[in-house]
């Protein structure tokens, strides 16, 4: 399906001239904050907020590959260029970067990362080629050095944005806290377009079939990139406990990171063996939740989860930390279940519990899908971006 906008008649924010958009990601694959940022494209175009989109591609050896974001614009009909990023930080993709958001021809910038928000801020306000800045904080993290210096500058430039958007209470918190104008600050939680990532579900014993899962396993799924702060120790640690306990239960971990390696190694150290299985990056997500029996999110830090929303949007039972924006979402014991971070103990006795009742387990999923289907919606969002995309440009008199 192709986007442009289209102004829709009777609503006041799209009866004006369209907007140009350039929406800039810094990633090494197509996670929750990419698919977040696909899903308010065309509801977007129907504000008449036409979005382009700038990709720096983190990859080590520059090679042909194109990244899967572009990929995925260019077949939703928009203008997407990417820059390699060899990392973690280079005056060179700087500079790239600030000629491409200068020759966009786009009226806003708006950034989506740490590393956008830090090169793109800087681009937007040039004395002589300045144009108006909207950035959305997805998560701070500190699970690095280089992270924590990105972090600082990040927030020191987001003072100078026109507008920050952010996806959970915690986050719109944090950033008044390190003094960014509460005038600014927009609460926008993530979205979802619940009916149609369901559509993308193939059957769920089909898919159990194509990863060789006995029919009547019950499975638990972890999905999430393969990082310190996604607490897949604890995971690990928790899947031991529940497959001593049930040992038919099989675990899923899908995605990717530089933690692999040392996972896998940790998976045999514990016993697991074909218990478990990493799926690495997986494009089939609603299928892989369609096949499971339980959703598991151990992360010791998060913004507001896309993967989330998508278990929701699927009915699929959750337990989570109470961390970041999350307990937004989960409501303990009404949309899902929450534990402690940094506890694979409990993790692992709400899971058993849930594998265990599936009448409770059912009716937290039905309400999780409610929830979704009534508050999650992309066109609710996109009303909000379209304002303040108009307000901004008011405000500099454009």
């Amino acid at each position: 399906m192709r986007v442009h906008p289209r102004p829709t008649a009777g609503d006041q924010a799209s009866a004006t001239l369209p907007i140009t958009v350039l929406h800039c990601r810094s990633s090494a694959a197509s996670y929750g904050p990419e698919r977040a940022l696909m899903m308010l494209v065309e509801p977007l175009a129907a504000q008449g907020i036409e979005s382009r989109l700038l990709a720096l591609y983190r990859q080590r050896e520059q090679g042909d590959a194109v990244h899967p974001l572009v990929e995925q614009a260019r077949e939703l009909g928009l203008r997407a260029e990417q820059i390699h990023d060899p990392g973690p930080f280079s005056i060179g993709v700087a500079r790239r970067m600030a000629r491409r958001v200068h020759a966009s021809g786009a009226q806003i910038l708006h950034t989506h990362d740490y590393k956008t928000n830090v090169f793109g801020g800087l681009a937007s306000r040039r004395p002589d080629r300045g144009l108006p800045w909207v950035a959305t904080v997805h998560l701070h993290t500190q699970s690095s050095r280089r992270l924590r210096v990105y972090r600082a500058i990040d927030l020191f430039l987001l003072r100078l944005a026109d507008r920050v958007v952010t996806v959970s209470r915690e986050q719109r918190r944090m950033l008044l806290d390190r003094g960014v104008d509460r005038r600014r600050v927009v609460l926008i939680p993530n979205v979802i377009d619940a009916g149609r990532f369901r559509e993308l579900a193939d059957a769920p014993q089909a898919v159990r079939a194509r990863l060789g899962l006995p029919t009547e396993a019950r499975v638990v799924t972890l999905v999430g990139r393969l990082a310190a702060q996604k607490g897949l120790d604890d995971f690990l640690e928790a899947a031991r406990l529940v497959h001593a306990v049930q040992p038919e239960t099989r675990f899923l971990i899908a995605g990717h990171g530089p933690e692999r390696e040392r996972l896998e190694g940790l998976s045999r150290a514990l016993g697991l063996g074909e218990a478990l299985r990493f799926l690495g990056y997986r494009a089939d997500v609603a299928s892989l939740m369609a096949a499971s029996d339980l959703l598991v999110m151990p992360s010791h830090d998060e913004g507001l989860p896309i993967v989330l929303l998508e278990a929701m949007a699927m009915g699929l039972p959750i337990v989570a930390t109470r961390v970041g924006g999350i307990p937004d979402l989960v409501r303990d014991g009404e949309t899902g279940l929450l534990v402690a971070p940094g506890a694979p103990r409990e993790l692992a006795d709400e899971a058993l519990g849930l594998l265990a009742d599936r009448e409770t387990a059912d009716s937290l999923g039905r309400s999780a899908q409610r929830y979704v289907d009534r508050q999650c919606s992309p066109e609710r969002a996109t009303r909000r971006l379209a304002a303040i995309y108009r307000t901004v440009l008011a405000e500099r008199g454009q």
